[in-house]
């Protein structure tokens, strides 16, 4: 079916920022392949040979791509990377990081993320982390059985199909159900355990530091349990580096010293135990593929030096330390040049490879990316020729041969709203316009609804400094709040914690208690901020934390429980601010924070200014007060139903809703969510229905400032 102008209701050039690399569908044939090339033959180096390897490959030097300017395809490339290797690799991108002295719990944290993903994201299919379960304990199992298990006579012709299913996780369900529960019933042997752990180092030479049994037991329950089993939630959580209750040590069997995420450690510890747990994670990848990490947004980082010098210390410890993983860092030129490289220390510096370059489109592939564009959306050959007439794109490049491939984007969604002769020109986009079409892109993004300290960190600390005579700082002498808001009378502390231990948040409410003893007379008020994704806390059998955490609130210490669309709110705002540093919008960082800091004033006023002096003595009377909880501007939000799932952990629609969806979409093309939803007759399906796009190849969801438009997409 061919379209006219006139009926389209996206744009097809509006959306020039890779918000995930995941999320690149296009190539301009030839663009930028000399930087895919060298990436990928890095990767080969250091891919060669086959699993599993006799022992772990060598890290390689962090490859540097460096953009001449904004919009050269930085997260373009890295999406290409990631669609080259496929399954050969397991990828993890990377947003700044904000606490310096967190920097690898960060990394962990993000890597975990990932690992919990599917490698192609649709619903059903294993999460990366069974596959890499199952990939690494069949292989390990396999060493062991080509010597022979006592008192197991199918060990020895179990180990052809072990090695298929360590290459091969995603065999015949019926047959690979049957050895990966032979796999646990070993592993959980005590008595072969201790061999198995020995063939790890006698054999590949993969050394865990005297953890091998607790990462096979750790493995196995990745591999046995279902998505949401006890087992595998205490796996993910030792995997994060936190501590276990005695009865999620049991169900793992591991040895008390194993649970090694102690209730109070401080900062620094848990930075360490995160960095061992990485470790283990790049030495294990020996038996199943290496990993890929990938630094992006790197202007986060250029008003910080202590966040620079960070930086320049996880790369040489990367490449020092951390076996069978390739490092990718981009940057843009002038700020790599002037604001980032300057404080990178010069042996650091030594880690990283000689500048990537990245290319601009000329008019060749110009011409390819706009017909591909306008062909997605089903408009044919006549308004191609409308399009291109009068010498347009050659216009566009003369007098220069090259363009970024944004600016060419942006050139033509330009002509496009010139064609559209029913519609009167638009003006260029708000800052209020371009806030809210983040918030759609970010709802439609599953990745970007996670738990991530760094981003609220990033809120607490820049959307904070908006207030006037502020000091924000972040203290060396604490152990869990890691930054502050003071002014003479009055101070804000801020405690960023994913996790749920009664331990953890016994010693985060003491240090609390010990700060609001130290003020005097200055007012005093300590947050710790949690999504919907994160377990409840406090639990109603703390009963050991209860007397120390009811203490801390009647001196001022919250934990904030933010709704979904508070979480689409912060992390929009990151997702601007990004790409105004990055130059991706018409405004500056400067007035697009300035901005965020004035929209986002009440929310910051109420959290800072709320009266805790007036708040203990009624928590002490054990009187309600009438408080309404800290809220955000409901500005352009929609309310989530309290029962709909964690944005982060929604499932898809049911088969029929589904066939419902991709019927309408057949048909119309192009449809505003409202439309869909009512189709299905419930809106309180949105976050369903937005996983299912985000799976399924032939559809897709373009955010706009206004509403969410899902589009039929025409596959090969």
């Amino acid at each position: 079916m061919t379209r006219s102008l006139a009926t389209i209701q996206v744009n097809p050039f509006e959306d020039d920022v890779v918000r995930e690399p995941r999320e690149v569908s296009f190539s301009v044939p030839g663009l930028n392949d000399a930087p895919l090339n060298t990436l990928l033959a890095e990767f080969a180096a250091l891919d060669a040979g086959t699993v599993p390897r006799e022992r772990p490959a060598k890290a390689r030097k962090a490859q540097l791509v460096v953009s001449p300017d904004r919009g050269y395809g930085k997260s373009h490339l890295l999406g290409r990377v990631f669609a080259a290797l496929g399954r050969q690799a397991t990828k993890v991108y990377l947003r700044p990081f904000q606490d310096p002295y967190k920097a690898w719990h960060s990394i962990l944290l993000l890597t975990i993320q990932e690992l919990d993903r599917s490698d192609d994201d649709k619903p059903g299919t294993p999460s990366q982390l069974e596959a890499l379960a199952v990939g690494t304990l069949a292989h390990v199992v396999a060493d062991f059985a080509e010597d022979g298990i006592p008192d197991r006579a199918e060990a020895p012709q179990a180990v052809a199909f072990l090695r298929k299913l360590g290459n091969n996780s995603s065999l015949p369900e019926a047959e690979t159900r049957k050895w990966i529960k032979w796999l646990g019933e070993l592993i959980a042997d005590a008595s072969e355990i201790g061999r198995l752990c020995a063939r790890l180092k006698a054999r590949r030479h993969v050394d865990l530091h005297g953890r091998e049994k607790a990462w096979l037991r750790v493995f196995a329950a990745c591999a046995l349990d279902g998505p949401y089993g006890e087992r595998r939630t205490a796996a993910l959580k030792w995997l994060r580096a936190e501590p276990l209750e005695p009865d999620e040590v049991a169900l793992l069997r591991i040895d008390a010293a194993s649970n090694d995420g102690a209730g109070d450690a401080s900062a620094q510890e848990i930075n360490d135990l995160s960095f061992r747990r990485l470790r283990g994670l790049c030495q294990l990848a020996s038996y199943y593929r290496p990993f890929v990490f990938c630094f992006d947004q790197t202007e986060f980082y250029a008003s910080d030096v202590g966040l620079i010098k960070t930086l320049g210390n996880c790369i040489d410890q990367l490449y020092v330390d951390l076996p069978n993983h390739l490092t990718v860092i981009t940057a843009n030129q002038e700020n790599w040049v002037t604001e980032i490289q300057p404080h990178i220390a010069p042996p650091q510096r030594q880690r990283m490879s000689p500048e990537i370059a990245l290319e601009g489109i000329r008019i060749g592939g110009a011409r390819e990316l706009i017909t591909e564009r306008l062909r997605e959306y089903g408009l044919g050959e006549s308004i191609l020729e409308k399009f291109f007439a009068g010498g347009w794109l050659e216009g566009v490049f003369s007098p220069i041969p090259e363009l970024g491939v944004r600016a060419l984007l942006m050139r033509a969604a330009e002509r496009f709203r010139s064609l559209q002769t029913d519609r009167p020109p638009a003006p260029g986009p708000s800052l209020d316009d371009l806030f809210r079409l983040e918030v759609n892109g970010v709802r439609a993004k599953r990745a970007l609804l996670a738990y991530n300290q760094d981003c609220l960190m990033w809120f607490a600390k820049d959307i904070g400094r908006g207030f006037s005579d502020i000091t924000i700082s972040r203290p060396q002498d604490r152990r869990y709040f890691s930054l502050e808001w003071r002014w003479p009378d009055r101070q804000v502390c801020f405690a960023f914690e994913g996790g749920d231990h009664w331990r953890r948040w016994q010693a985060i409410a003491d240090e609390a208690i010990r700060m609001a003893r130290a003020q005097g007379d200055r007012a005093f008020l300590a947050y710790v901020f949690r999504t919907p994704d994160l377990a409840k806390v406090p639990r109603p059998t703390w009963s050991a934390a209860a007397a120390t955490l009811d203490e801390a609130k009647t001196r001022g210490f919250h934990i904030v429980e933010l709704t979904p669309d508070q979480m689409c709110e912060i992390h929009a705002a990151r997702e601007l601010y990004s790409n105004a540093l990055q130059g991706n919008i018409a405004y500056s960082g400067t007035e697009t924070l300035a901005w965020l800091q004035a929209r986002f004033v009440p929310f910051l006023k109420e959290i800072a200014f709320r009266p805790a002096a007036a708040e203990a003595k009624k928590a002490n009377s054990g009187k309600p007060d009438g408080k309404k909880p800290v809220t955000m501007r409901p500005d352009h939000a929609s309310k989530s139903p309290p029962s709909s799932p964690s944005p982060a952990r929604a499932v898809g629609l049911d088969d029929a809703a589904l066939r419902i969806v991709l019927d309408m979409m057949r048909e119309q093309r192009i449809a505003d969510i409202s439309a869909v939803l009512d189709r299905l007759g419930s809106r309180d399906l949105r976050d369903r229905l937005l996983r299912s796009v985000e799976a399924h190849p032939n559809l897709k969801a373009h955010p706009g400032p206004q509403t969410i438009y899902l589009q039929w997409r025409i596959t090969a």
